[in-house]
């Protein structure tokens, strides 16, 4: 029953694949790419994608950019990915480790590299996994510096990133926007 939970709370975690995107997602990112696949999306490429069709850019650029992030592959993840004899990627999903920071994957590394009882390992890699803190994307990065250019995003908590994509995305107005990413920012 413990080697059933264990597996089941891991692959809750490091699950991969396609995620469900909300209908506004949806009909925002359409608008600008009729053909985006949901079905094969990752959330960091569907937050970007939203992010770049509700920015203040051109349409042709945006459909641009949109279209760029449909068809990027994983490849660049993969090759930050390998560290040393260790293919992270067979224990992490790629997008999870592209928003790991280099302390969690020399964390997460070291734990694979102990070696060691596989169930054991499972147990440690779920517990590392729920202490990350989640990023904002390049996209959203890139929205809030359009925004506020004096923002530091080096050091943001869980909650800041919540605030700072509710701001984002829930709010029309740029100066909407800029005044709630300023007030969670100070």
């Amino acid at each position: 029953m413990k080697r059933f939970l264990t597996i089941t709370a891991l692959s809750t975690v490091l699950a991969t694949g396609a995620i469900a995107a909300t209908e506004a997602e949806k009909n925002a990112i359409t608008t600008y790419y009729p053909e985006a696949n949901f079905e094969t999306l990752t959330e960091d490429q569907v937050s970007e994608m939203f992010a770049i069709a509700n920015g203040g850019m051109s349409d042709n650029d945006k459909a641009e950019r949109i279209e760029t992030i449909a068809n990027e592959d994983a490849t660049d993840v993969e090759t930050t990915a390998t560290t040393g004899d260790v293919d992270l990627t067979a224990y992490v999903p790629a997008w999870r480790l592209a928003e790991m920071s280099d302390a969690e994957i020399a964390q997460l590394t070291a734990l694979v590299t102990e070696g060691g009882d596989m169930d054991d390992l499972r147990v440690q890699l779920v517990e590392s996994m729920s202490d990350l803190q989640p990023q904002l994307t390049d996209a959203e990065v890139n929205a809030v510096q359009d925004l506020v250019p004096e923002a530091d995003l080096t050091v943001l908590t869980g909650e800041q990133v919540e605030q700072i994509r509710a701001a984002l995305y829930g709010y029309q107005d740029d100066a909407e926007q800029k005044s709630r990413i300023e007030m969670v920012l100070s």
